[in-house]
């Protein structure tokens, strides 16, 4: 039997006063893909990514800073998301 895997929760992030990119979870939509649900499926998955604040890592609107910024370290641990 397979083992259900819940979400941690965050009562910071529930509460906006913490970043968004601690504990979210990883299932982004129920839907799973099939050769019959693409637009449906890619529909759901581009909504659930764009609610976490993550499409511009993936369409590249946000590219990633120099290693050597201070800022790489962020970019890196939210691109992961």
């Amino acid at each position: 039997m397979a083992e259900e895997i819940t979400p941690k929760t965050d009562v910071a992030i529930d509460a906006g006063i913490a970043p968004k990119s601690e504990n979210l979870p990883v299932q982004v939509t129920p839907i799973r893909l099939t050769k019959d649900n693409y637009l449906s499926w890619s529909t759901a998955l581009e909504i659930g990514i764009t609610s976490r604040g993550r499409l511009p890592y993936i369409t590249g609107d946000k590219p990633a800073p120099s290693k050597t910024d201070p800022q790489w370290a962020n970019w890196a641990l939210e691109d992961s998301q």
